[in-house]
């Protein structure tokens, strides 16, 4: 069986992974919040009970085959990772900042609204919601390096896997997802997440290039964040890769 090698880079308390994976009180909850946020407080958008069944069947479906799914979480802040439980149903979790460049370091990661736990923090200080006085350090870890080494792990695992990428790291996904390319071509399969911190850290320039090459090198993006709207496509997607990696190949009389 192919395994599917989920990483999150930028897990943010994990919260689309367990959106999946976790446990089921916490999915009811979101989905409860979602209901009374939007027939309460008229914000967000509706949630039918089509579309809760779907949510909750396709959810049920793909945690049957969680077994064959290998978990990896990459994550800048080391306090996120302390103070949430998540990181303990990883394979692998890795306290760093994935970076554009070409060397290790010790970098800044710039606290969003000078909250230690917060979500929207970046090593861009450029970014809107951060400030240049709160700071935590952190490791800047080249992405290429980071896949690199992280390929040779797989590889004392398994040579039969695909590897999904969900992202929402501050600015940095473009080259995270050109080192990912780079480093695994055709067994990265799927990218997920977010990709408008690019245009707000980069430019627009940076953005387009990054949306033409995910387009020129057929490799799909589906938009996956904690809000509850983004699952229903972004589950579908990866229970889809999972049926057609788990069915087995046709072979004629002989095998071949």
């Amino acid at each position: 069986m192919t395994k599917i090698i989920y990483v999150d880079i930028g897990t943010h308390f994990g919260q689309e992974f367990n959106s999946l994976f976790g446990g089921q009180w916490s999915f009811y909850l979101k989905i409860a919040k979602r209901l009374a946020g939007y027939y309460l407080f008229n914000r967000a958008e509706k949630l039918s009970l089509i579309d809760i069944i779907d949510l909750n069947r396709v959810r049920r479906q793909v945690k049957k085959v969680e077994e064959d799914f290998l978990f990896y979480f990459v994550e800048a802040n080391s306090n996120i990772i302390s103070h949430c439980k998540v990181y303990n149903k990883a394979h692998g979790v890795f306290n760093c900042a994935l970076t554009g460049e070409s060397s290790l370091n010790i970098t800044k990661l710039f606290l969003a609204n000078g909250d230690t736990l917060s979500q929207g923090s970046s090593i861009f200080p450029n970014k809107s919601n951060v400030s240049t006085k709160d700071i935590v350090p952190t490791l800047g870890v080249p992405a290429k390096l980071f896949f690199n080494e992280f390929k040779k792990h797989i590889h004392t695992i398994t040579d039969d896997y695909v590897v999904i990428i969900r992202l929402n790291c501050e600015g940095v996904e473009d080259s995270i997802i050109y080192a990912a390319h780079e480093i695994f071509k055709d067994n990265l399969v799927l990218t997920m997440g977010s990709l408008k911190d690019v245009k707000e850290c980069k430019g627009e320039a940076a953005y387009k290039k990054l949306e033409n090459f995910l387009r020129d090198n057929s490799l799909p993006f589906v938009f996956f964040s904690s809000s509850v709207h983004s699952w229903k496509k972004a589950h579908s997607s990866i229970k889809l890769l999972h049926n057609k990696k788990a069915t087995p190949k046709r072979t004629d009389e002989k095998g071949k």
